[in-house]
């Protein structure tokens, strides 16, 4: 499961200017510097955490239009920071999919800074997938899921693009899936 947080994106940054400086002096050992692997072994262990807790979530924990919506679920099968956009997150899936609904799983602040969510379609484009105001998350919850038919009905997707407004709390975006048309 993908968990993504604005605040752990620096790390694959920082492992590549490692690797970038140690090729071009051979002078480093093939090891990160100790700081990063604690830092690195952390963001794997929260993320193991977090899909635990992801996994035993409450009904009560998710929100939207399509919170009961019954089918098959599929997931994303990759995730990674989206280029330039330092708020945004593309979850892609293994083929395009005929889809009518996506849901996401969100902390309660990124929640309150959800921007909005897009679907791309085989052919690269990108279409608003859904954008408002999301309802606040139930104050027990530590992460919420958010599930919401697409706003122009069934549609083709391979990938979604979630983006959250910058904040200065910790924001976590993870487990991307789409309702699977029938």
């Amino acid at each position: 499961m993908p968990v993504f947080s604005p605040r752990t994106r620096a790390i694959p940054s920082i492992l590549l200017a490692l690797g970038g400086t140690c090729a071009t002096l051979s002078a480093c050992s093939q090891k990160p510097p100790a700081d990063v692997r604690k830092n690195i072994e952390d963001l794997r262990r929260e993320a193991q955490e977090s899909s635990i807790k992801l996994a035993a979530l409450p009904a009560r924990c998710t929100l939207g239009d399509a919170r009961d919506a019954a089918g098959q679920w599929l997931a994303s099968a990759n995730a990674a920071p989206a280029p330039g956009q330092p708020y945004a997150f593309v979850f892609t899936f293994k083929e395009s999919v005929r889809a009518g609904a996506f849901r996401i799983a969100l902390n309660p602040k990124a929640l309150q800074h959800l921007d909005k969510v897009e679907s791309r379609d085989a052919q690269g484009t990108w279409n608003v997938a859904w954008t408002g105001t999301p309802a606040d998350a139930p104050a027990d919850c530590e992460f919420v899921k958010v599930a919401h038919k697409f706003a122009s009905g069934e549609r083709d997707v391979a990938a979604l693009r979630v983006t959250i407004r910058p904040g200065k709390d910790k924001m976590m975006v993870a487990d991307a899936v789409v309702l699977k048309a029938d």
